[in-house]
Protein backbone atom coordinates (compact mmCIF):
# COMPACT_ATOMS: atom_id res chain seq x y z
CA UNK A 1 0.00 0.00 0.00
CA UNK A 2 3.28 2.16 0.88
CA UNK A 3 4.34 2.06 -3.11
CA UNK A 4 0.60 2.15 -3.88
CA UNK A 5 0.59 5.40 -2.47
CA UNK A 6 3.86 6.65 -3.65
CA UNK A 7 3.10 6.23 -7.16
CA UNK A 8 -0.40 7.90 -7.17
CA UNK A 9 1.41 10.71 -5.59
CA UNK A 10 3.61 10.90 -8.73
CA UNK A 11 1.25 10.47 -11.07
CA UNK A 12 -0.70 13.15 -9.71
CA UNK A 13 2.28 15.65 -9.76
CA UNK A 14 2.55 14.69 -13.67
CA UNK A 15 -0.91 15.01 -14.29
CA UNK A 16 -1.16 18.39 -12.25
CA UNK A 17 1.33 19.88 -14.48
CA UNK A 18 0.21 18.40 -18.10
CA UNK A 19 -1.03 21.26 -20.31
CA UNK A 20 -4.65 18.94 -21.44
CA UNK A 21 -5.34 18.61 -17.98
CA UNK A 22 -7.85 20.93 -16.40
CA UNK A 23 -8.31 19.63 -12.78
CA UNK A 24 -7.04 16.77 -10.53
CA UNK A 25 -8.86 15.56 -7.70
CA UNK A 26 -6.78 13.66 -5.09
CA UNK A 27 -7.36 13.92 -1.75
CA UNK A 28 -3.27 14.41 -1.10
CA UNK A 29 -3.43 17.77 -2.93
CA UNK A 30 -4.26 20.69 -0.86
CA UNK A 31 -7.24 22.09 -2.78
CA UNK A 32 -9.04 19.13 -2.30
CA UNK A 33 -12.10 19.50 -0.29
CA UNK A 34 -11.64 16.25 1.80
CA UNK A 35 -7.63 17.01 2.18
CA UNK A 36 -7.85 18.08 5.37
CA UNK A 37 -10.44 15.23 6.82
CA UNK A 38 -7.68 12.74 5.01
CA UNK A 39 -4.38 13.84 6.32
CA UNK A 40 -6.16 13.59 9.85
CA UNK A 41 -7.32 9.93 9.09
CA UNK A 42 -4.56 8.37 6.81
CA UNK A 43 -0.86 8.15 6.73
CA UNK A 44 -1.09 8.11 2.98
CA UNK A 45 -3.26 9.24 -0.05
CA UNK A 46 -4.17 6.31 -1.53
CA UNK A 47 -3.96 5.11 -5.11
CA UNK A 48 -7.53 6.52 -6.31
CA UNK A 49 -7.12 9.84 -8.95
CA UNK A 50 -9.37 11.22 -11.21
CA UNK A 51 -8.73 13.98 -13.48
CA UNK A 52 -10.48 16.15 -15.98
CA UNK A 53 -9.21 16.59 -19.53
CA UNK A 54 -9.63 19.75 -21.71
CA UNK A 55 -11.95 18.99 -24.68
CA UNK A 56 -14.83 17.24 -22.78
CA UNK A 57 -16.38 13.95 -22.93
CA UNK A 58 -14.83 12.97 -26.51
CA UNK A 59 -11.47 13.76 -24.95
CA UNK A 60 -11.97 11.86 -21.71
CA UNK A 61 -13.08 9.05 -23.74
CA UNK A 62 -10.18 9.21 -26.39
CA UNK A 63 -7.18 9.28 -23.28
CA UNK A 64 -8.81 6.24 -21.80
CA UNK A 65 -8.76 4.50 -25.18
CA UNK A 66 -4.67 5.39 -25.86
CA UNK A 67 -3.44 4.16 -22.70
CA UNK A 68 -0.71 1.62 -23.15
CA UNK A 69 -0.17 0.79 -19.12
CA UNK A 70 -3.51 0.98 -17.70
CA UNK A 71 -6.60 -1.29 -18.77
CA UNK A 72 -9.79 -0.04 -19.42
CA UNK A 73 -12.32 -1.63 -17.24
CA UNK A 74 -13.57 -0.83 -13.39
CA UNK A 75 -12.92 -2.55 -10.32
CA UNK A 76 -12.51 -1.52 -6.98
CA UNK A 77 -11.46 -4.85 -5.57
CA UNK A 78 -8.45 -5.70 -7.82
CA UNK A 79 -4.54 -5.00 -7.80
CA UNK A 80 -4.35 -3.87 -11.49
CA UNK A 81 -3.60 -0.27 -12.51
CA UNK A 82 -7.07 0.46 -14.32
CA UNK A 83 -8.68 3.88 -16.19
CA UNK A 84 -12.28 4.28 -16.70
CA UNK A 85 -14.48 7.18 -17.64
CA UNK A 86 -17.74 6.74 -15.29
CA UNK A 87 -19.73 8.94 -17.20
CA UNK A 88 -20.03 6.27 -20.00
CA UNK A 89 -19.29 2.76 -17.51
CA UNK A 90 -20.59 2.74 -13.91
CA UNK A 91 -22.02 5.91 -13.68
CA UNK A 92 -24.42 5.49 -16.92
Amino acid sequence: MDRHAENAAKIVEVLARHPKVTKVLYPGLPEHPGHEVAAKQMRNFGGMISFQVAGGEEEAVAVCGRTKIFTLAESLGGVESLIEHPGRMTHA
